[in-house]
């Protein structure tokens, strides 16, 4: 975990020192309420149960994705924000290729099955979620039904901003 947030900074400094010799403003941080920094990365779990299709297009709709997951640090980041609930994840199984990947393209470089899984269930799941424990320590991932009605995670890469939902107009008094 030291090595973790040494190397946080680290990167945070060497990008100040960049900057400083170049002149180039750059912000590589999350921006957007409720997003969550990791990496290279910016993350958002919602609390707003959807099924598959509809939270990756939520996710899309913000210039985002469902996430994709790439090693165990990045998994045990994410399951300490999904204590006791599952997630969507942007993994789904092709009917016609067989085998997985992940909705945003990237190759599937990690996988954490829980036991017996995937099984396709009456042959009917073809979508995965990211099952936590309670106390967020550890997860594991569970292929579903994608008409299941889940939470869900977007990913977004760090520096590009999300696309805000527009703010409503005011009431105009006395119209």
């Amino acid at each position: 975990q030291n090595f973790y947030r040494w190397k946080k900074y680290m990167m945070e400094a060497l990008v100040c020192l960049s900057l400083l010799q170049t002149g180039v403003s750059l912000d590589l941080r999350c921006s957007g309420p409720d997003w969550y920094e990791f990496a290279d990365f910016c993350y958002k779990p919602f609390q707003d149960k959807k099924t598959w299709h509809d939270a990756q297009t939520a996710c899309r709709n913000l210039g985002a994705d469902l996430v994709s997951i790439h090693n165990q640090e990045e998994e045990d980041f994410l399951s300490l924000y999904s204590k006791g609930t599952s997630k969507w994840i942007g993994l789904k199984r092709n009917p016609t290729e067989g085998g997985y990947s992940w909705s945003d393209g990237t190759p599937v470089s990690h996988t954490n099955w829980g036991y017996g899984e995937p099984n396709d269930h009456e042959g009917r799941e073809e979508c995965v979620e990211m099952v936590s424990s309670t106390n967020g320590t550890f997860s594991w991932w569970n292929d579903l039904n994608c008409d299941a009605h889940q939470d869900w995670i977007c990913r977004i890469t760090k520096g590009k901003n999300p696309i805000l939902p527009p703010v409503p107009p005011s009431p105009v008094p006395g119209k």
